[in-house]
């Protein structure tokens, strides 16, 4: 029993370290790029998710692919992604995953408690893999649109038919048969390309 409360204790201990570690390495980061992030903007990556995100980075031309929302929860920033099941991630284990992008919406302090109320009304809801514009599930650049659109009732970037191109074979594989061209879907680019988000850095340019 003892035994056991100990190793208990020292993967408690473990996690712990490598959270502090990566909130860190993420406040040197930002500090670097003179960047302060706040809560409601919109965060993009690179993801590496082999075939799929090669798809994503051609069929939407940007090196976008994958994107949250930076929320506050109990003091700590946190960013609000579909990767999983809906639901935050630490900012600074967000942040290592590699080169990132950070877009401002035309939020303030009162607008914001919306947005936020918004996104989290989605929690839980399990990923979608085949980037359909339903609520059953949620793709990531889906859940900052709906939000957006839930908060405010206006469109931040409307659906768009995608033309999937030389992929449209494979994409019908990867998604059994789900996504095919004309398929209406919002991309992470597609946000970035809207003309709503103000950058401040953007490291996949």
């Amino acid at each position: 029993m003892r035994f056991v409360l100990f190793a208990a204790a020292v993967v408690g201990l473990v996690v712990l370290y490598a959270s502090g570690a990566a909130d860190r390495a993420w406040e040197e980061r930002a500090e670097a790029l003179g960047l302060e992030v706040r809560p409601g903007d919109v965060v993009l990556q690179d993801l590496r998710c082999g075939e799929r995100c090669a798809a994503i980075r051609a069929v939407t031309r940007s090196r976008y692919t994958h994107v949250g929302v930076v929320l506050e929860e109990q003091g700590e920033l946190v960013v609000w992604e579909a990767l999983a099941p809906v639901g935050p991630t630490p900012l600074g284990e967000w942040a290592r995953r590699g080169r990132l992008a950070v877009y401002r919406p035309p939020l303030d302090e009162t607008t914001y408690p919306r947005f936020a109320d918004a996104v989290r009304a989605y929690a839980g809801r399990p990923y979608d893999g085949s980037y359909l514009w339903d609520d059953e599930r949620i793709y990531c650049s889906e859940l900052v649109a709906k939000a957006w659109r839930d908060a405010f009732g206006e469109a931040l970037v409307e659906p768009r038919p995608v033309s999937l191109g030389a992929w449209a074979s494979r994409a019908a594989t990867l998604t059994n048969g789900e996504l095919v061209d004309g398929t209406p879907m919002v991309s992470p680019a597609d946000l970035v390309r809207s003309g709503r988000l103000v950058k401040l850095v953007d490291e996949l340019e």
